[in-house]
């Protein structure tokens, strides 16, 4: 149990004497970036590590652009454990973003006891112009048609069950119009039987001018059932 803990307090010791001889240090990072809105092939930034204070350390950086879905979309590692001793600047990035609102988010880490950890991180929003403009008006016009379409659609389905119910009105009609000419004719044939002997000069052809094809159809149609039933009639009675 002692040995346990002679290790730790060791283990402590070491510890404390390693961070005891880190130098201290203040390093800070900052975007540059001209501007806040850019067109898309003018847009390019830089990250910037700036000594504060105290000695010569190692350092390193890193990078990301988040677009508004907090999405990233670039990312960079300018610097890795390199040795810095007043000022270290980036290659300048030309990133080609699309239109949108973006997000940089630049940070450092230094090998140094860094008394304000607060500017080892920056971040600058920005806003990249073009043809976002342009999506939203397509966007737009996309809508238009869609709902267009489904009023089309509505409508076609309207005008089918207007007709589906003036094909049912026009059927019952032409059913009541061809029960009605039955029954006349029936009455007509009766009539024949009680007044007169039946000879071919009896059944004449009605003729009735139609102003429409459909009114002419139903106008044969009832001529026939009319013949018909007349014909029926004679039949039966030369039966007899």
């Amino acid at each position: 149990m002692k040995k346990l803990v002679i290790i730790l307090l060791l283990g402590l010791a070491y510890v404390y004497i390693s961070f005891a001889q880190q130098p201290s240090c203040d390093y800070k990072v900052e975007i540059i970036a001209d501007g806040e809105e850019f067109e898309k092939e003018d847009f390019k930034w830089r990250m910037r590590a700036t000594k504060i204070e105290g000695k010569s350390t190692n350092i390193t950086g890193t990078a990301e652009i988040e677009d508004s879905n907090d999405k990233t979309v670039k990312s960079y590692k300018p610097w890795t454990s390199q040795a810095i001793s007043k000022q270290k600047t980036s290659s300048e990035y030309t990133p080609n973003l699309k239109p949108g609102e973006y997000e940089i988010t630049a940070e450092i880490n230094v090998e140094c006891d860094d008394t304000n950890k607060d500017n080892n991180v920056d971040t600058k929003e920005i806003k990249i112009k073009g043809e976002i403009e342009e999506t939203k008006n397509k966007e737009s016009k996309n809508e238009d048609i869609e709902a267009k379409a489904k009023n089309t659609l509505t409508s076609d389905a309207d005008n089918e069950q207007i007709t589906t119910k003036t094909t049912k009105i026009i059927s019952k009609t032409t059913d009541e119009e061809i029960e009605n000419t039955i029954q006349l004719a029936n009455k007509n044939t009766q009539k024949i039987q009680e007044s007169q002997p039946i000879t071919s000069s009896t059944i004449q052809t009605p003729q009735i001018a139609y102003e429409s094809s459909n009114e002419r159809a139903k106008g044969w149609i009832m001529i026939f059932l009319l013949t018909l039933s007349v014909l029926l009639n004679i039949i039966l009675i030369l039966k007899r």
